[in-house]
């Protein structure tokens, strides 16, 4: 990167962004205020990151510029924080945030980071480039960028809105910059306060924490005290001993199941096996796209089994016992450990469909490895009910299960059990496929079909037999309406009284 504190650099901006910025300088073109480009869209204009989100800030009312521009756009206006003159605007392509200001110098000392703490005068931005020069920059975030380090531009700053103890550890994971010691400092004293933040701020900061893969970023939340303050049931995880056959304890193994998640992914490396670990897992062409779903607003798939992966052992300290032949249990803890999921997911406000996904990864992340009794593959019906009972989220406890398998063994894993268990995730997939290539056509008989050949009256029974028949037919042990028929004779010792066709 070219030295960003040498005046004379121009910053380009790509064509559509520069397209828009074009558009927001006319529209201002004749007010006495100013528009000033800043905080994280100027900081990654510098690094030369792309981005959808802006941030704009004008001398005057931010709420006048808002409807100024969102009236322009026809787009949606959101209040974000009408006390502090905040809004956005939402565009197809692009989201702006706009708040207003009388000191463009004072409001950038508010900021939280230098390297957020700059602006530059919209009218500045010319033929898709902004001059470095152009940059105001009272607390000399620049160098910072330059030096990649990530400063507070206060003492006082997580004391003024504790959400930045969060935002500090996800930009330093972000943009792999290291926190400066004051900075790691204040947040050791101030990390408490992080429990006082509304929890749907808690959960936006956290999710884009958990769109990251940088290493080693959940152990620093950890020893700066965020990572129990946010979550205090893992407390009892911590430094909590395990039985031989893990490498570390509950909680690091925890963290060290994130890490292989991310790996298994493709989103990182897991530095304790040869890579050739990794690239043999099975993985179908809609792999990707799968874990990139969205679930609800900025989750998606893969940071909510990122998330189970950091809960999944959640409740293995209070389900603790030691057989008469020292043999140490943990009975019961996927259950248990759901069950806290959902208090600690319902409380930082994770929606309903969300909430689901990571109770059924949570509750069902050693069911995989427990299909296979004596060491056979998994039968097809088995398979059937594995994605019946967790839908969405099967898929991804089938990975989650190979990443706790890695994080338990760390670099003392024993090739021919992890062989085996890739094979079972890679059996289980690919019988998945042919079970829905049996299902796809419509289905062989109804509910209706039941009631009228084998005069059943309507209930919860009608319901029973026709996932017995889906079952049988995702089995193969069905394939037409006549084996149907018969199937439903045989379970209920009688044969239909009317036509079958």
């Amino acid at each position: 990167m070219k030295a960003v504190t040498n005046k004379n650099l121009l910053l380009r901006i790509d064509k559509k962004t520069a397209a828009l910025l074009e558009d927001l300088r006319r529209l201002f073109s004749e007010e006495a205020s100013e528009v000033y480009l800043v905080g994280g869209f100027l900081r990654n204009l510098v690094l030369k990151k792309p981005t959808a989100d802006i941030d704009l800030c004008i001398t005057g009312s931010g709420q006048a510029a808002s409807a100024k521009i969102s009236g322009y756009f026809k787009a949606t206006q959101v209040v974000l924080d009408a006390e502090n003159d905040v809004f956005r605007v939402i565009l197809p392509a692009f989201q702006l945030d706009i708040s207003g200001t009388a000191d463009i110098a004072a409001n950038l000392t508010r900021r939280d980071f230098k390297l957020n703490a700059m602006a530059a005068p919209l009218s500045a931005v010319h033929q898709g480039s902004l001059p470095v020069q152009a940059i105001i920059d009272p607390t000399q975030g620049l160098p910072d960028i330059e030096n990649r380090v990530i400063r507070v531009t206060s003492a006082d700053v997580f004391s003024a809105d504790p959400i930045r103890l969060l935002r500090a550890i996800r930009l330093s994971a972000e943009l792999g910059f290291a926190l400066d010691w004051q900075t790691q400092s204040l947040i050791t004293a101030h990390a408490a306060l992080i429990s006082t933040v509304a929890g749907e701020r808690v959960r936006e900061e956290l999710l884009k924490l958990l769109e990251t893969s940088q290493p080693g970023i959940w152990e620093k939340c950890l020893e700066l005290g965020l990572l129990l303050n946010i979550f205090p049931e893992l407390t009892p995880c911590y430094r909590h001993p395990q039985p031989y056959e893990h490498t570390w304890d509950v909680l690091e193994h925890s963290i060290k199941t994130i890490y292989a998640l991310d790996a298994i992914l493709g989103r990182s490396v897991w530095p304790y096996q040869n890579p050739e670990i990794i690239t043999e897992i099975y993985r179908e062409s809609g792999f990707e796209k799968y874990f990139a779903q969205k679930i609800s607003g900025t989750s998606s798939i893969r940071t909510l089994t990122k998330l189970a992966a950091l809960l999944h052992d959640i409740a293995k300290p209070q389900t603790r016992s030691t057989d008469p032949d020292g043999r140490i249990r943990f009975t019961g803890h996927p259950l248990e450990g759901s069950r806290l999921s959902s208090q600690i997911l319902t409380r930082l406000r994770f929606s309903k469909k969300e909430i689901l996904l990571v109770e059924k990864m949570v509750c069902y992340h050693l069911r995989p490895v427990q299909m296979n009794p004596d060491g056979q593959l998994p039968s097809p019906k088995a398979v059937y009910r594995y994605f019946r009972d967790l839908s969405e989220a099967a898929a991804a406890t089938l990975y989650l299960s190979l990443a706790d398998h890695l994080a338990t063994d760390g670099p003392n894993l024993m090739v021919a059990n992890w062989q085996e268990h890739v094979n079972i995730v890679a059996h289980i997939l690919s019988e998945q496929k042919k079970q829905q290539t049996r299902l796809t056509p419509k289905r062989l008989v109804t509910g209706t079909d039941l009631i009228e050949h084998f005069s059943l009256r309507p209930g919860p029974r009608i319901r029973t037999l026709l996932g017995e028949i889906a079952e049988a037919q995702a089995a193969g042990e069905i394939k037409n309406r006549q084996e149907a028929f018969k199937f439903i004779s045989q379970r209920l010792g009688s044969k239909p009284e009317n036509n079958l066709n």
